[in-house]
């Protein structure tokens, strides 16, 4: 009898490697898909990425990391603006979206993604809570 475990979690790197490892076994892209499928949740990768990564390979890629890419840099949404804006409103359940962007020198519109999306408050009668 055969025991299986099944994964909840797992990184880009980790099912690369996976993929990397099967595929210089020679299995097919859609056999590897149905195997990280059974090991990890559903979900984990689509078949045509799983294809698309074995293509990669096939081409002379070796890493499973990710390559730079061209393009800013994040300095908006770093981890200190986070712990500050989330500072800023436990301290004032009443400041504005523009007072915290203000505060720490970032747009409106990274002010907003940082409350609503990463801190996930939303305003209740004028008042900042968690959802």
């Amino acid at each position: 009898m055969e025991r299986r475990c099944v994964l909840n979690s797992w990184s880009k790197e980790e099912g690369r490697a996976v993929i990397l490892y099967e595929w210089a076994r020679g299995v097919s892209g859609t056999e590897i898909h149905n195997r990280l499928v059974e090991v990890y949740v559903p979900g984990v990768m689509s078949k045509q990425m799983v294809r698309r990564w074995c293509r990669t390979f096939s081409d002379g890629r070796q890493q499973v990391e990710d390559i730079p890419r061209a393009g800013r840099t994040r300095t908006a949404t770093t981890d200190a603006n986070v712990g500050k804006g989330d500072d800023m409103i436990s301290a004032n359940r009443r400041i504005t979206i523009d007072e915290v962007a203000e505060e720490l020198g970032i747009s409106h519109e990274r002010a907003q993604n940082i409350i609503h999306d990463i801190l996930r408050y939303r305003k209740v009668s004028a008042r900042w809570v968690p959802r």
